[in-house]
């Protein structure tokens, strides 16, 4: 505990040790990290959050967070969670550099600073946490990914950090036992923005996203050396959860998005293991919106002689401090006006929302006037007969109601566990 010029409750600081150790088939070896928890409810409530990060000195904040913010404070009133996970672009633009930036002061521990806010927050990164572009991208300040696992032991002490990569285990009352493997993905694909890694169409190893021998451009791992370690580690992790309940992953960036695939590398590793050892749901971030999503049927790995169904859900919440008007988003990818509604594009409606590589479900579109400053997040509410993902945004149409549920769907637990 440590003395803090500026008054929140204090919580003792959780430094997460070891949990083991994990070695790669090429002989790289990292210590693991694991979260464990028992709380004495029969329900587990939990939220998730993308690109809340405020903004860079001397503003650290901005109307879009701050009305995101209370919209949460106000929902968790209700439905108080257990723990946070914040999915990186935690500080904008271009990260901290220490545990003692201001930052951490104005855009974090006094904006979220209700008692419902005073739980374990579960990190990982974005590309704006270590602000490290390829080598031509010329900037003064480089982010500190690594300051932000130090201040685990600092701050207010709910911030809990443990690595790049961990797992956060969590069982109920009644038994119902929850895991999020928690992925740092800029380390496995690079910093990008808009340009992410892709396929050159003119190769033939490309026709098909899954084919790991496709040669994708832009592909810059942040950290080269552990990638593979990586890859089999997240492996390691979901064929050793049989015993849970619900299998979630988390990551900043987007696998698939409601228009299709967004990094293929991280497609071509994970969407098939997803699918095989059962994963419900993976929760991303980075575009700035929400969006609700499952891989289209017509695209399948080369080989199998089933079908893989495309039962992961996969769920953007990336509008923590930032949003993506439409009018940007639908001329960019689909050369159309908005749509003037939340939900999926017309264009789309009579063949079932499936686009070729994904189908929609929900594409939140801001209906009010002050598009630019409203936030959200997405909340999960756990049982032992099923899991509750509710979209929010701080969306006002009365004076009653200070949030917005975009969204409602439900989860059942996992049948071959």
């Amino acid at each position: 505990m440590i003395l803090k010029t500026f008054f929140l409750p204090i919580l003792i600081a959780e430094v997460i040790p070891p949990f083991g150790n994990f070695t790669s088939s090429d002989g790289v070896t990292r210590e693991t990290y694991r979260i464990v928890k028992n709380i004495d409810t029969d329900e587990l409530d939990f939220v998730v959050m993308g690109d809340w990060g405020g903004l860079p000195a001397p503003h650290y904040t901005n109307n879009l967070q701050l009305n995101g913010a209370r919209a949460l404070m106000d929902y968790a009133l209700e439905n108080p969670p257990a723990f946070i996970i914040p999915l990186g672009d935690n500080f904008y633009y271009n990260g901290i550099e220490s545990v003692r930036d201001r930052q951490w002061e104005r855009t974090f521990e006094l904006v979220y600073d209700s008692q419902e806010m005073m739980v374990p927050w579960y990190p990982t990164l974005g590309n704006h946490d270590w602000a490290m572009l390829p080598e031509d991208t010329e900037g003064d300040r480089k982010g500190n990914g690594w300051a932000q696992i130090e201040y685990s032991a600092f701050g207010s002490g709910r911030w809990t950090f443990p690595d790049l990569f961990y797992t956060i285990e969590y069982k109920t009352a009644d038994g119902t036992r929850v895991k999020v493997i928690m992925i740092e993905t800029t380390s496995l694909t690079g910093i990008h923005s808009s340009k992410k890694p892709g396929p050159d169409r003119r190769d033939p190893n490309c026709e098909n996203p899954y084919n790991k021998e496709c040669e994708l451009k832009r592909l810059y791992p942040l950290f080269p050396e552990i990638v593979n370690w990586a890859w089999e580690w997240i492996e390691y992790e979901l064929k050793n959860s049989d015993d849970f309940d619900y299998l979630f992953a988390a990551g900043h960036y987007q696998i698939l998005e409601t228009g299709g695939i967004w990094d293929y590398e991280l497609f071509r590793h994970l969407d098939p293991l997803f699918e095989q050892y059962n994963v419900q749901a993976y929760f991303q971030g980075h575009r700035h919106t929400h969006e609700h999503a499952t891989r289209s049927p017509k695209i399948q790995p080369e080989g199998l002689d089933f079908e893989l169904p495309g039962s992961v859900h996969y769920l953007t919440t990336g509008a923590g401090a930032h949003y993506d008007t439409e009018t940007m988003l639908f001329e960019q990818y689909l050369g159309q006006d908005i749509p003037g509604r939340s939900g999926c594009h017309p264009k789309f409606e009579k063949q079932g929302n499936d686009m070729g590589e994904a189908i929609c479900y929900y594409y939140w579109a801001n209906q009010n006037s002050s598009m630019q400053e409203d936030g959200g997040f997405v909340s999960v509410k756990i049982s032992k007969e099923k899991a509750i993902v509710r979209m929010i945004t701080s969306e006002t149409y009365s004076e009653e109601n200070g949030r917005t549920i975009g969204h409602e769907f439900e989860i059942l637990p996992r049948i071959n566990k």
